[in-house]
């Protein structure tokens, strides 16, 4: 027997839970969402963007709107800082924004069959993070950031076609994938470390030089003032006849 719950009922047996799943709507512009929303279920609708305001749900922990018809996030979503799991699978996304970085407790972010071309570098902060699907899109590349998480767990980024930097026969094993993008973490880490040594060493030269020849001026100086201390010693009389002789 299939038992209908509304609305209120839902708030009742979880706080906070907004489910408008499933109900064809294009916008949500005369359905604002109340700021105290800890979890929000849009998904199967036909929403083509979201409101800036949804960076004032700052308790929200979950935000489901996959299978809909959007094309970009808001940039304000990284005011949502308790954000944990993020499904936006099944749009139109072109990129995720950076702002997405700030969201420090996120843990699961799936994005299959999008259009994206990349991921931003941003998500390398998410030291929380331990799923991260990226099947199904236009991914050229990858953040190398992305190899400096230890938490993750999950990274799918199979049917991508184009991402040159993992090879084709290892998109489809989510570990093989992370262990070369990992390599390619450490290989710039390893890359950016010797080129701050070379940097150190150089800065050092130059110093060790600069110091050289403030040394020879020193040295000059002693000389001259020698000098000096020698003439101003000698009576002027001696100094004449030796110059007459």
């Amino acid at each position: 027997v299939a038992i209908m719950i509304d609305e209120d009922e839902l708030d009742e047996v979880e706080e906070g839970l907004v489910d408008l799943a499933m109900r064809g709507w294009r916008t949500l512009d005369e359905h604002p969402l109340d700021p105290r929303s800890k979890r929000v279920q849009l998904e199967h609708n036909e929403l083509s963007t979201l409101p800036k305001t949804i960076g004032t749900l700052e308790f929200m922990w979950k935000l489901d709107v996959s299978h809909n018809r959007l094309e970009a996030l808001p940039r304000t979503i990284g005011k949502c800082t308790r954000l944990r799991i993020l499904n936006v699978d099944h749009n139109y996304l072109e990129d995720i924004p950076k702002e997405l970085g700030q969201c420090f407790f996120l843990e699961e972010i799936n994005a299959e069959h999008n259009s994206l071309v990349t991921v931003p570098s941003t998500l390398g902060s998410l030291q929380q993070l331990r799923e991260l699907r990226l099947k199904h899109n236009r991914l050229e590349n990858l953040p190398v950031e992305i190899g400096g998480l230890d938490t993750l767990e999950v990274l799918d980024c199979s049917e991508n076609e184009n991402l040159a930097m993992v090879p084709e026969k290892l998109r489809d094993d989510s570990e093989m994938v992370k262990f070369v993008i990992k390599l390619h973490y450490d290989t710039l880490k390893h890359i950016t470390q010797i080129k701050q040594n070379y940097a150190d060493v150089k800065d050092a030269l130059q110093k060790q030089e600069h110091a050289n020849l403030r040394l020879r001026d020193a040295i000059e100086q002693c000389k001259a003032d020698k000098e000096a201390i020698i003439e101003s010693l000698v009576p002027d009389e001696v100094a004449d006849t030796c110059c007459v002789s």
